[in-house]
């Protein structure tokens, strides 16, 4: 437990948004403020105001961190503990989450303006998959003993044994998105901890208060200072640093594409391993024999889950041209009546996205699928009622083709486009065709027909539903997320976690 602690005043989190909270960023187990004192507002994406400032971090305090975290590694005891031990660390951080969830609840929506419906998904399993990294923790054996081999060489004959040791990964620079600030943060924080890393996690601008919330709880506990570090600021140049940096073992980032392609750029330089979950326009196929009268709403989900602001949604909704006109008609129907609003209200469906200009970039692509020829069918506009806060309008467009922009790129907000095919041949042509690959969906009555229809699709996760499950969800916890194609690199979830943030040792004697 670190020895040094900052008052309650300074760290205290609220939701008044009259009277911002003053943030610090922890490293080696302080709290500490910008040297330069400059400072960033965090907004609440609802009400546009105010609810909090942090520290612009330098370089300089990026590379105190990340010495830190490399003593921490090198000469502190995190490594070698035993997996027990390091299990019961990670329980504690748990047991910290449950504790704060009604407090870490009223954030994320004030933060990041998520939904009340949404609560499971960004604070139940992320709590919830804490504990599950805390059990592989204590049953995860990093030895694996390989078959004795009786050898015949020139000195002679010689039993060989040998062993497969998975070692700690390192030093991790995490790079932490804003969408699912506290489900990203503990897939990253909880298999780099099982497995012995230490890390400098650098906030996304736009969210980082849960980051912070997470260093409090983590100060509380019995990790040692210097294992978990948080630096907060808008700077590209420190997200630069931390990629760069001979410090570092392995990046992990969650975000875009673009930003993606120039980190795994920069790390070559050192030859740093890197994890990417990168963006996605994940197809849904929704197969003939489907409920058309009843799955509107899965067809049309993109439009409003957490505003159409998550990777693995499946954004481009593949539909039988004999159906075509009857799913637009239904999706149409249930969109018209999704609620918008503040999204502290339990019966709102759709809140704000997380920044004006990420709202104008939606409206630009808005307007592109206008001018490409596509039809809105639904939305296209800002709610007359709501004068502040982010909204948009649910959106739906109709008569579309996989070559326009809006079925091709990702536009991260509440739109969903749809288009007909006319057999399964043309249902995975169209699907594959895509530059991402990272999530999807099949709705069929036919259990074993859609899971071989997912097998053909090049795409890292599918879920096969009957319609009345959330396009995109699977259980990130166990099952292996990560993407094809420009989707990501390498995998994050479970045991599957638990192995990015390792390296493989052979020893044989």
């Amino acid at each position: 437990m670190a020895a040094w602690s900052c008052s309650a005043k300074e760290i205290h989190v609220t939701t008044d948004t009259k009277q911002p909270t003053v943030y610090q960023m922890y490293i080696d187990g302080r709290w500490l403020g910008s040297d330069s004192g400059a400072t960033f507002e965090v907004i609440n994406p609802a009400t546009e105001e105010v609810i909090a400032t942090a520290p612009e971090a330098s370089v300089e305090e990026l590379q105190r961190a990340l010495q830190a975290a490399r003593t921490a590694f090198d000469e502190g005891p995190w490594p070698r503990m035993s997996q027990r031990e390091r299990g019961r660390i990670i329980d504690q951080i748990a047991d910290g989450l449950e504790a704060k969830k009604e407090h870490l609840r009223a954030l994320l929506t004030a933060e990041v303006g998520c939904a009340q419906y949404l609560m499971p998904l960004q604070l139940e399993d992320p709590i919830r998959y804490m504990r599950g990294y805390a059990e592989l923790a204590y049953k995860h054996s990093p030895i694996e003993m390989l078959e004795p081999m009786v050898i015949q060489s020139p000195m002679g004959v010689s039993a060989t044994n040998m062993m497969v040791y998975n070692q700690p990964a390192g030093v991790v620079g995490a790079i932490n998105t804003w969408n699912f600030p506290l489900f990203v943060l503990v897939q990253k924080l909880g298999p780099a901890l099982a497995t012995g890393c230490t890390m400098v996690v650098k906030t996304s601008p736009w969210a980082p208060l849960l980051n912070l919330e997470v260093a409090k709880i983590i100060e509380e506990c019995d990790l040692p200072s210097g294992v978990f570090n948080v630096i907060t600021g808008a700077n590209v140049e420190v997200s630069q640093a931390m990629v760069e940096s001979k410090l570092v073992d392995k990046i992990s980032f969650t975000g875009s594409v673009p930003t993606g392609k120039r980190i795994a750029e920069a790390a070559a330089r050192n030859l740093t391993r890197v994890h990417l979950e990168l963006g996605g326009k994940s197809a849904l196929i929704a197969l003939d024999d489907a409920d058309f009268d009843a799955i509107g709403p899965s067809l049309a989900s993109p439009t409003f889950v957490h505003a159409g602001q998550g990777c693995a949604l499946a954004t481009r909704c593949l539909v039988p041209a004999a159906q075509y006109d009857k799913a637009v008609e239904k999706m149409v129907g249930f969109v018209s009546a999704v609620k918008v609003g503040d999204p502290t209200d339990p019966s709102v469906l759709l809140g704000p996205l997380i920044r004006e200009e990420r709202r104008s970039a939606v409206e630009a692509f808005i307007s592109i699928g206008r001018d490409e020829g596509a039809t809105i069918a639904a939305g296209g506009a800002r709610p007359k009622d709501l004068e502040r806060g982010y909204f948009l309008q649910p959106t739906v467009f109709s008569d579309v083709n996989n070559n326009m922009r809006i079925a091709r790129e990702e536009i991260f907000g509440p739109v969903q486009v749809v288009l007909p095919y006319n057999d399964i041949e043309d249902a995975v042509r169209i699907a594959n065709d895509s530059p991402f690959g990272l999530g999807g969906q099949i709705i069929t009555k036919n259990q074993a027909r859609g899971i071989e229809l997912a097998k053909r699709l090049r795409t890292g996760s599918v879920m096969v539903t009957n319609g009345t499950g959330w396009a995109g969800a699977t259980p990130f916890g166990i099952a292996p997320f990560g993407g094809f194609k420009e989707s990501g690199i390498g995998r994050e979830g479970g045991k599957y976690g638990l192995q990015e943030f390792s390296e493989t040792q052979s020893i044989i004697w």
